[in-house]
């Protein structure tokens, strides 16, 4: 999280939805944690030359596949998440993942979600490869190499009908060419479930009618807050100091480059609700200038939250900056209560690169916000 900048601004702490998801995708690039758990044993003989060890066919329905396990290679399952990792004691690591299509996001695009989390300085990828076309079990697919902290990791993007599949091989620099044709044989006998499929594609179908996408979300609604909120169920929360909720996708997974804040701000010197969200305003504006560069304003309007009848009148702003390398987008909205000093500060901020398409989230999280009056009414 260091690389996402959650301001210290009056104690205001960067693919796929995931289905309730510990987010572990994307672990081993993080510290190379899952690199160094599969590299536990020397390198073995020819390519699949018989041995001990037997070819294992893994099937999971919930996910929709079937692939068959290398030998000298382990399953884990993510229990109540989207992904499973295959480890071999030959030391590479072998994510897949998959979730509902999301059409809107073009292919090509994809792996920019990624990108804007792990490429680039002070990250774990500090090079990308050209890309390349490929098919999946018969799914179109983007392949993508990236290099960097003493790994590579080569990043396959299938889509399918209803479904988009995400591959993730990581392995040591030094043994990744000879241990890619073992990422490759999995490729091949990847093979999609047609029963499960069948019953994904009808889901979904049914969705899309709707217009709408089914997230499972749980409700964040502690005493003394003020207000009660919608969020993604795999999402983490952190709370904080200050009555301030930071929400966000889990590490490892796509929505973790987005965070959405609330934080309840109390100016010393306000002596109404009015004044208090304009000092806290002004004060939130100034610290994210002096704590970013190239800040610049978008929009900067009025707001109105009018829920159950309550109506209160707050400010809006939509700013752009760069942190750390790093462009950012950033919405910010500052609402008084009825009675009192009291401001609630409510902010989306994620890449530019990946805003628009995390943005769905913030937007079902902030048409969830609904402000507990209590007696001030």
């Amino acid at each position: 999280m260091s690389k996402r900048l959650i301001p210290n601004i009056l104690l205001i702490l960067i693919l796929l939805i995931p289905i309730p998801s510990s987010g572990d995708g994307l672990n081993g690039i993080s510290g190379n944690q899952q690199l160094a758990a599969a590299q536990s044993s020397s390198h073995g003989g020819k390519f699949f030359k018989k041995g001990r060890d037997p070819l294992r066919q893994y099937s999971n329905v919930q996910l929709g596949f079937t692939v068959v396990v290398p030998p000298s290679a382990e399953v884990r399952e993510r229990k109540g998440t989207n992904q499973i990792s295959i480890l071999s004691r030959k030391g590479y690591v072998i994510n897949i993942q998959s979730g509902p299509k999301r059409p809107e996001i073009p292919l090509s695009r994809m792996p920019s979600l990624l990108e804007a989390k792990y490429l680039g300085e002070g990250k774990p990828w500090k090079t990308r490869g050209n890309v390349r076309l490929m098919r999946v079990a018969g799914m179109p697919s983007h392949n993508v190499t990236y290099q960097g902290a003493g790994s590579k990791t080569r990043l396959v993007i299938a889509r399918g009908q209803s479904t988009d599949y995400i591959f993730i091989f990581i392995a040591p620099e030094q043994t990744f060419k000879r241990l890619e044709s073992e990422f490759e044989w999995v490729l091949t006998n990847f093979k999609l479930n047609t029963k499960a499929t069948a019953i994904q594609n009808r889901q979904h179908a049914a969705q899309n009618q709707l217009g709408v996408r089914y997230i499972k979300t749980q409700r964040f609604s502690e005493p003394g807050y003020g207000y009660v909120i919608e969020y993604p169920s795999g999402w983490d929360l952190i709370k904080s100091k200050g009555m301030a909720a930071t929400f966000s996708g889990r590490k490892g997974t796509l929505d973790h480059a987005a965070i959405i804040g609330i934080q309840n701000i109390e100016p010393p010197d306000a002596n109404n609700p009015n004044q208090a969200a304009q000092l806290a305003f002004n004060q939130m504006k100034t610290s994210l200038i002096k704590a970013v560069t190239n800040f610049n304003v978008l929009e900067d309007k009025a707001w109105a939250y009018e829920q159950a009848g309550t109506k209160l009148a707050g400010r809006h702003l939509l700013i752009v900056y760069d942190h750390a390398g790093v462009t950012f987008k950033k919405r910010m909205i500052v609402l008084p209560r009825l009675k009192g000093t009291v401001v609630h500060a409510w902010s989306y901020t994620a890449p530019q690169s990946a805003y628009a398409t995390l943005q769905p989230h913030a937007e079902r999280m902030l048409k969830s916000w609904k402000i507990v009056m209590d007696n001030e009414k």
